[in-house]
């Protein structure tokens, strides 16, 4: 069984340790956006969104064009 005594320095160290990591003056360099595929073209900041339709949960259909102008979250996912 470790006792006590032992543990506490330890984390004292641990501890004080993650505090100066946290505070470090150092700059941490900022994640650079990522490189697309050859052949690939990023979308504009315009780009509109295309016209769909899908039913909601109750069945009535539901159009892209009626949500313009909303924060809309659509989730794709394939099973194979």
């Amino acid at each position: 069984m470790i006792r006590q005594c032992k543990i506490r320095p330890r984390l004292g160290r641990f501890l004080l340790l993650g505090l100066l990591l946290t505070l470090s003056p150092f700059p941490t360099p900022a994640a650079d956006s990522p490189k697309l595929p050859k052949g690939l073209a990023a979308p504009g900041q315009l780009t509109p969104i295309p016209v769909f339709e899908l039913p909601d949960p109750d069945g009535n259909p539901v159009r892209s064009e009626d949500l313009r102008g909303k924060v809309m979250v659509v989730r794709f996912w394939a099973t194979w």
